[in-house]
């Protein structure tokens, strides 16, 4: 039996407060518990460095949102270039997550991403060290990320992940074949 905390949470506070604004936030898995909370309510959501959470949806059917009262995308998630949490290459049976206990091999998110580039613009490597969220509070978000003088924006585009796949170092059988999925990126 799955558990109706986060639903029952929600139900209650659409009652308690009707007419009330509410947004889902959270981080890591957090961020993606709150995505798919989100999407099923119809309701504002922001994930901070939340693992990909669209396969998740698809598979266990998830109801599609209601018609949101908002004129924009509801669900927001907001990461940089140097987790391994949110681009799903935390893999392996030696990787850091797996000796963590566990695997964050997702990579494609539902609504939009804002991607801070902290590989190219502040020199980082691909590390858990940059996951927690006091990380990106204090070193990403709090960080000036352009120069409005010379046409720079302060914070990346939001966009979708349309030409997401999700595949990385996974098998799939369709019956004839065995091996990586036709357009999968292959791991270097």
């Amino acid at each position: 039996m799955a558990d109706k905390t986060p639903q029952n949470l929600y139900n209650n506070l659409t009652y308690l407060y009707p007419k009330a604004n509410i947004w889902i936030v959270g981080h890591s898995l957090g961020g993606a518990l709150a995505s798919l909370l989100g999407n099923t309510f119809g309701v504002p959501v922001v994930g901070f460095e939340s693992p990909g959470e669209r396969m998740a949806a698809k598979r266990l059917h998830l109801p599609m949102p209601p018609p949101s009262p908002y004129n924009f995308d509801s669900t927001y998630h907001v990461y940089h270039t140097a987790d391994p949490v949110p681009l799903g290459v935390c893999t392996g049976w030696n990787g850091l997550c797996s000796k963590g206990g566990y695997a964050m091999e997702t990579r494609c998110h539902m609504g939009k991403s804002i991607v801070y580039d902290t590989v190219e613009k502040k020199g980082w490597y691909n590390s858990l060290a940059r996951h927690p969220i006091k990380v990106v509070i204090t070193q990403v978000l709090n960080e000036d990320w352009g120069n409005v003088t010379k046409g720079e924006r302060p914070v990346p585009e939001a966009s979708s992940e349309e030409d997401c796949v999700e595949c990385f170092k996974w098998e799939f059988v369709d019956g004839k074949r065995e091996g990586p999925s036709e357009g999968c990126p292959q791991q270097p």
